[in-house]
């Protein structure tokens, strides 16, 4: 296998890459990750990169790589919020600082054994909305009361603890027509405008023809503003005027076309703090937070976590064609006392992981790998 070393202290990816070469491994080394993203090419099999880094850390780094390639992420104590974040961007191997060179080459043969088994598919599921949980059922039954009604929602959680699949719940009740998700965070500023109101034909210089944005293609629907703590300030005035007034423009456009959408908002961050910042307006918070749901992180839903992971289970195994597999008692156990801080992302990575990598029938302590 190649492997890419990105990591800005000289001493540690020297050091790495002459373990990694004695091993039989085929190593190439970048100071940083801006280096690494100009002179990656097909051959790399996996990249292991420190979050911490100049110029561009890693979480920008992978989020630039777009899972194009496996990544192993080198963290410290001091970074696991990054490490969850990073989670939400796919990578699933973490190496804690300090670490021995025995536990990167066991990440690496991990990322071999998976692409071997699944012959590099990656799997498009996501779990089912499940409510065991008293915890879970009460905001449940909050979400019932107001689906029917055009009230907007903001939810509140912790990253990965399911957002997007709730306002799925919440939309599949309302009887309204098509839901539309959109990550704030993943949309480049320049081009968030236009993705939302849509543009006319010539309205700037690559607009060749008209395009109707996502307020448009929701209409009668229901519109998911994922990280909405993300949307630029300035653009936060414009979506405050289209809630008030009901109806927006086409970028270019002359003719107002009326709204009728119903708005889904979320964010993980502490929009207060926001607010106090200036990085945030207190008067759209106010429009879309009509009724906020706070959803608890999985560590406050311990009921949640044995039926979530079964039924992640069940279904990798039905997605790479193996055999049904089931949770030892003792895989249950780690998975209960775990504190889960990257929520139910992290449970899909652990437990999709441990059916791939696991040679029997019966998925023990030993398979699961945690950060």
């Amino acid at each position: 296998m190649k492997v890419a070393i990105v990591e800005d202290d000289i001493n540690m990816r020297k050091s790495l890459s002459l373990a990694l070469i004695s091993e039989g491994y085929e190593v190439v080394e970048f100071r940083h990750a801006l280096d690494a993203l100009k002179k990656l090419d097909e051959s790399i099999d996996v990249i292991v990169s420190d979050i911490t880094m100049p110029k561009m850390d890693g979480i920008e780094f992978v989020k630039e790589l777009n899972g194009k390639y496996d990544v192993i992420m080198i963290t410290g104590n001091a970074t696991l919020n990054k490490a969850i974040e990073a989670l939400r961007l796919g990578v699933k191997d973490f190496l804690t600082k300090p670490f021995e060179i025995e536990e990167l080459i066991a990440a690496i043969e991990r990322k071999r054994k998976v692409k071997e088994k699944t012959k590099g598919k990656k799997a498009e599921f996501k779990p089912e909305f499940i409510a065991v949980d008293e915890n879970t059922k009460k905001i449940l039954e909050m979400a019932k009361k107001v689906a029917p009604t055009t009230a907007n929602v903001m939810l509140l959680g912790e990253s990965g603890v399911g957002k997007e699949e709730f306002a799925k719940f919440i939309h599949k009740s309302s009887g309204r027509g098509e839901f539309i998700a959109v990550n704030m965070s993943a949309i480049p500023e320049n081009l968030i405008e236009s993705e939302l109101f849509g543009y006319e034909k010539g309205a700037f210089t690559d607009a060749v023809q008209s395009k109707p944005g996502l307020f448009e293609l929701a209409q009668g629907g229901t519109l998911f503003l994922d990280e909405i703590g993300e949307m630029p300030y300035n653009l936060q005035a414009k979506l405050l005027r289209v809630l008030q007034e009901r109806e927006f423009y086409r970028l270019g456009g002359t003719k107002p076309i009326k709204l009728d959408v119903r708005i889904i908002s979320a964010t993980n961050q502490n929009i207060d703090d926001m607010i106090k910042n200036n990085k945030f307006r207190e008067d759209l918070y106010y429009r879309l937070n009509t009724i906020p749901i706070k959803i608890p992180p999985l560590r406050e839903r311990k009921n949640d976590i044995i039926p979530i992971a079964e039924n992640i289970l069940k279904k990798t195994a039905a997605e790479y064609n193996f055999d049904n597999k089931t949770l030892s008692e003792e895989a249950k156990k780690v998975l209960l006392e775990y504190e889960w801080p990257g929520n139910i992302r992290e449970l899909v990575n652990v437990i999709e992981r441990a059916v791939i990598l696991s040679d029997t029938d019966v998925i023990e302590k030993k398979d699961l790998i945690l950060i």
